[in-house]
């Protein structure tokens, strides 16, 4: 009878391992089904919003457009720069912003139509370096990176026996560009160029194309002080200060003459050679807010000029590239 007992027990608590074991089982499942439905649902939304970010480049599109078909001249004032603020898509809230990339030194104006160091536009890089408080010989290396030479442009700079030395010692082999390049963040990996120094210089650049190699001049109705600094090195601050100020009211620089009615002080040949009215290049940065993710993207946008009918077509995309 007690060994009865005794079996009764073990098969008792057999049973409730089984039980445990079977509860434990069912937990499991259900947990990895639910982290799968998750992770489905995570996919059909970032899938959702990258057709959401679609649309809203083409408001950035269409904005541009219509500045374009209303005004010979880009300034800040206009309704382009006013962005887009929390417009609902769906579930989603869509977000973005247009700036002016020819507010902005253009780094494939280093090197002209022969791909050779251009030293007028060199001369304002280290200028603006200088302002920033960063290293000028950046300038070298910045232009030996672009150029199209093996030549060392002087102190700091580095051409392709000093990337590929540094391959040795790395994963993944590199030389210079040797061409202009099609993203800023193409600089982080120019010798002497950190992250710091980066992140500090990035406002005040952009790459961009250049038609018939010419240079893309800088937009004064956009522009930093820190760049119409380094442009006029010899002109005082207070007349630097004043172009700001004159720009923002009653009404911005329309044309290039303008400009020097309203400043005889500038020099007129650096005004003709690196300044103007008007930008055909725009960074669109948008976000793409869902209820469990989010889409950032970054684009940048020409316009274009007008055909022998008077007809405007859209805004060209030169890239686009998702920042996380």
């Amino acid at each position: 009878m007690g060994s009865s007992r005794r079996q009764r027990g073990v098969a008792l608590i057999t049973a409730l391992l089984v039980v445990m074991l079977a509860a434990t089982v069912a937990t499991y499942l259900l947990s990895q089904q639910s982290e799968s439905l998750t992770r489905v649902e995570r996919t059909t939304e970032r899938a959702q919003l990258g057709l959401h970010a679609t649309t809203t480049l083409e408001w950035a599109r269409s904005a541009l457009l219509v500045q374009q078909k209303n005004s010979v001249y880009v300034a800040l004032n206009q309704p382009w720069a006013e962005g887009l603020i929390a417009r609902p898509i769906e579930t989603a809230v869509a977000t973005g912003l247009l700036r002016d990339a020819q507010s902005k030194f253009n780094i494939n104006n280093l090197i002209d139509s022969n791909g050779k160091r251009r030293n007028a536009d060199v001369q304002i890089f280290v200028r603006l370096l200088n302002i920033l408080k960063l290293d000028p010989e950046l300038a070298n290396a910045v232009v030996d990176w672009l150029d199209n030479d093996d030549e060392i442009s002087g102190t700091g700079g580095a051409e392709n026996g000093h990337y590929w030395s540094i391959a040795n010692r790395v994963s993944g082999g590199y030389g210079a560009a040797n061409k202009p390049i099609l993203l800023i963040d193409e600089l982080l990996r120019v010798k002497g160029m950190n992250e710091a120094s980066f992140r500090r210089l990035a406002p005040f650049i952009t790459a961009l194309p250049r038609a018939n190699i010419e240079r893309t001049k800088i937009n004064i109705n956009t522009t930093s002080t820190e760049l119409l600094t380094a442009i006029f090195d010899d002109v005082p601050s207070d007349v630097i200060t004043d172009i700001i100020r004159q720009r923002q009211a009653p009404l911005p620089y329309t044309r290039i003459d303008n400009i020097k009615q309203r400043h005889a002080a500038l020099p007129a040949p650096m005004i003709d050679a690196f300044l103007d009215t008007t930008s055909r290049y725009f960074e669109a940065s948008l976000a793409i807010t869902g209820q469990h993710s989010q889409i950032r993207q970054a684009a940048l946008l020409q316009t274009q000029l007008a055909n022998t009918s008077g007809v405007i077509a859209w805004p060209a995309i030169i890239w686009v590239k998702e920042n996380g």
